[in-house]
């Protein structure tokens, strides 16, 4: 998948993940992700809850 949306860092450094990454993660509010950076690119995941949680 190539670039879908670009975004702007807030004062607060804070950014918004777009609607077609969202989409494609299947995010919403209350889910979470996690960040990775490896080889220069960021990655984010989907955050799958364990049982346990």
């Amino acid at each position: 998948m190539g670039m879908l949306a670009d975004t702007k860092i807030s004062e607060k450094n804070l950014t918004t993940i777009p609607k077609p990454v969202r989409n494609f993660l299947d995010v919403g509010e209350g889910d979470r992700v996690e960040w990775h950076v490896e080889d220069g690119h960021v990655i984010v995941r989907k955050v799958v809850p364990s049982a346990d949680d």
